[in-house]
């Protein structure tokens, strides 16, 4: 009988191996599917009483609510009341938090390897832990969402179908590409340095965005923070998403040119055309656009005489909540692109329902994405609220 101290032999001499097969890496991405599931119920466990009806969190979700979420729901004939809304989105905040977590974590795993510290083969394999560490958790979020679809009450609800297939689609993808190039460029640092930038860049996000979410952006040392924060989540899209992005993957192009891999060159061009373009004009271009529009609103708003009249004090207050909102949106699209490059759910599925020019067909396919990914897969009206 083979014991957990063989399992865990076992695992080490696969990951510091230098030619690991097909079996042993898959291997290695069910181990880490089970650490993170693990991880995952142990915070919701811990987290969910810790945050129960705190005060910051339901302000941060009412606020939420009433500016986005209400009018939504409305136009979508949907049924639920502020105190469910705000319950659904309690209930969400610790696997918000787990996630942010994994991404952190798996960035760290290629630290050693960009930084050029210790011996390059010991970097290089935890680098490769950082890809299959991704890779576990897709797996055991599609097997999460398989079992709910099957023996959930209103499992196809929570998943719905074209949710269910994108991130299906989108782990697939991210599997199929992980584990082929740990197979054969396992060494190569410019592959540690994309998963790190993806990785770190999603969880700094999601990081930032639980800050910014609970921000009182009416107080002078909140606003500073809040334009801080956006401003360095900013520049690290701009970076990982577009300048060292094509930096990363030219390199890469070239070596799979000299090598002669021309299905890794096909299919990188490919992808990468695809995610640069994307990242431009849906992620990078409108989140500066919005930044901007909220700095100039900010601006106006603290250059209000101390003797404005309460109208026109209101009104600017009300400006800069607008601007907010819509910098936020922007932010959530940043996130929601993540979901195909290295799964990474919404933003915040607390976050509420997209508005603007993407129309009713937009905002249903935004709310049934965040529903999908409900902590508790469940909306219940909490009884405290």
């Amino acid at each position: 009988m083979i014991s957990p101290q063989d399992i865990k032999q076992h695992l080490i001499t696969i990951i510091f191996s230098d030619e690991p097969t097909v079996r042993d890496l898959f291997s290695l991405v069910v181990a880490f599917a089970i650490i993170w599931f693990i991880v995952f119920s142990a915070v919701k466990t811990i987290v969910r009483p810790l945050i129960h009806n705190k005060k910051w969190l339901l302000d941060a979700m009412s606020k939420e609510y009433e500016r986005h979420a209400k009018k939504q729901l409305e136009e979508l004939n949907m049924d639920m009341t502020k105190d469910e809304y705000i319950a659904f989105s309690m209930r969400d905040w610790p696997r918000l938090q787990s996630i942010s977590s994994q991404h952190l974590i798996g960035s760290l795993f290629c630290i050693p390897s960009i930084l050029g510290i210790g011996d390059p083969s010991l970097a290089s394999s935890l680098a490769a832990c950082g890809i299959l560490s991704e890779i576990g958790w897709e797996l055991q979020d599609v097997i999460e969402m398989i079992l709910v679809r099957m023996f959930h009450k209103e499992g196809k609800k929570i998943f719905p179908d074209v949710v269910f297939i994108i991130f299906l689609v989108h782990h697939t993808l991210a599997s199929c590409l992980g584990i082929p190039v740990i197979l054969y460029y396992r060494h190569h640092k410019t592959i540690h340095w994309i998963c790190f930038d993806l990785q770190f860049a999603a969880g700094l996000a999601l990081s930032f965005g639980e800050i910014t979410k609970v921000l009182d952006i009416t107080n002078p040392r909140h606003l500073r923070l809040f334009k801080a924060l956006n401003f360095i989540a900013l520049v690290t899209m701009v970076w990982t998403r577009i300048i060292h992005w094509t930096y990363l993957t030219t390199t890469l192009f070239i070596t799979w040119y000299n090598d002669k891999a021309w299905a890794f060159l096909f299919f990188g061009i490919l992808i990468s055309i695809l995610f640069t373009g994307f990242s431009y004009v849906v992620c990078v271009k409108p989140f500066y656009k919005k930044f901007v529009k909220f700095l100039h609103v900010s601006a106006e708003y603290e250059a209000l005489p101390p003797d404005a009249s309460a109208d026109r004090r209101r009104s600017s207050v009300i400006q800069l909540d607008l601007a907010r909102s819509e910098l936020l949106e922007a932010e959530l699209l940043a996130d929601f692109q993540t979901v195909f490059q290295k799964r990474k759910v919404a933003r915040r599925q607390s976050v509420p329902i997209l508005r603007g020019g993407r129309g009713r067909r937009g905002s249903l396919f935004a709310l049934q994405l965040q529903q999908s990914k409900s902590f508790g897969y469940e909306v219940t009206k909490s009884k405290d609220l």
